[in-house]
């Protein structure tokens, strides 16, 4: 039996559900190395190593089913934020982050694999140039000034 949103709020609800994720990956090594470079100006390559890691999670726990006993959110199934997107709210949850980091993370990377080094399109020197590039500011401006040029290439290619 799947439980439903009756009776519980979303957001208590994906928050139940979220720190029952924390509780299994934050015991393994990436997790620490997750932490310690949400703390530091980051490269755009470690970004996407950062959006890899998350991506796989959400890979891990999108259909899967809570223990029947978990307080607060007892046999959930854990699904996609929409259904046309491949991470969950409550996924995002276990790690603290915005519906808005899921949207970049899964954009940029799909765009990453089209345009980046090796891309299946293309392999652009402005994308692998502002991979290695020291951030001017801080990581969410230069990932969303990557994810700008990504969808500058990605509309020369779709016209």
């Amino acid at each position: 039996l799947t439980q439903t949103l009756a009776g519980t709020s979303g957001t208590a609800l994906d928050q139940a559900v979220g720190t029952w994720i924390r509780g299994f990956v934050s015991k393994e090594p990436a997790w620490e190395t997750f932490v310690e470079r949400r703390r530091r100006t980051l490269k755009i390559s470690e970004q996407l190593e950062q959006y890899k890691y998350v991506q796989r999670v959400f890979d891990r726990y999108v259909g899967t089913t809570t223990p029947a006993d978990l307080e607060g959110a007892g046999s959930v199934t854990i699904t996609k934020a929409r259904p046309s997107l491949p991470y969950s709210l409550r996924v995002l949850r276990a790690f603290n982050l915005p519906v808005s980091w899921g949207d970049e993370c899964t954009e940029t990377l799909v765009l990453t694999t089209l345009y980046g080094p090796g891309g299946t399109r293309c392999d652009d020197a402005r994308v692998r140039d502002m991979m290695d590039a020291e951030a001017p500011v801080t990581t969410t401006i230069h990932a969303r000034r990557f994810l700008t040029l990504l969808r500058e290439i990605h509309g020369q290619w779709t016209i």
